[in-house]
């Protein structure tokens, strides 16, 4: 009988253990979801800066555009344009950031949120990587017709040079600046300031969530 007690005992002590351990693991999880959430927030802040700069610089180069001088050169035009386009694209890759950022906040699933945080560290990249595209634009924009005919050798011995050598450099920067390229030091420079830190940040928070679990 006393044996029969002292097992009961022990049950009930187990599951009292459990019950404990489960929901101290619960405790911590939540607190480092919101270590997570809260790490994202100067990210947040600063895509939200950048939009808005950024919809302010492009109304001007959009005005600046249409009023153009109409015997300005078409390479200039151009090359106007194709910086308009560009940074079109890229204040519309932030607002997805904006709302990537909004979902991972109000998501309480952790697969969830490290799959949201994966795609918004990636297109932090990829939006670096598609300005570096642009970089030709700023080798065009003051070529005209009459240096074409009027000085060939300049045009063709210098000019066209600077073109493809701006041209091969944002082509290599587009294709380099990965996630998988992170670990290298050139990216780290590269991506150093408060936006990339605070989601690195976060994306660790979650990283000791996962690994807690596993224990």
């Amino acid at each position: 009988m006393e044996n029969i007690e002292i097992i009961n005992l022990w049950k009930q002590y187990d599951e009292k253990l459990e019950k404990s351990l489960s929901l101290n693991q619960k405790i911590i999880t939540e607190l480092q979801q919101q270590k997570a959430k809260n790490a994202l927030k100067p990210a947040r802040n600063y895509k939200i800066l950048a939009v808005v700069v950024g919809i302010v610089y492009a109304v001007v180069v959009a005005y600046f555009l249409y009023h153009l001088n109409p015997i300005a050169s078409i390479f200039l035009k151009i090359s106007i344009a194709i910086h308009l386009l560009v940074t079109v694209i890229a204040i519309a890759m932030y607002v997805r950031q904006i709302i990537l950022i909004s979902e991972i906040d109000n998501s309480q699933n952790i697969i969830q949120m490290q799959q949201k945080l994966a795609c918004l560290r990636a297109s932090t990249v990829n939006v670096i990587g598609i300005c570096f595209l642009q970089l030709p634009i700023f080798s065009t924009w003051n070529i005209t017709f009459k240096m074409i005919n009027e000085t060939p050798l300049n045009f063709w011995f210098i000019q066209m040079p600077i073109v493809a050598l701006f041209t091969f450099a944002g082509i290599w920067l587009f294709k380099n600046v990965d996630i998988k390229n992170m670990d290298k030091r050139w990216f780290k420079i590269m991506f150093y300031g408060v936006e990339w830190s605070s989601i690195l940040k976060s994306g660790k928070f979650l990283k000791e969530i996962e690994n807690f679990e596993k224990m």
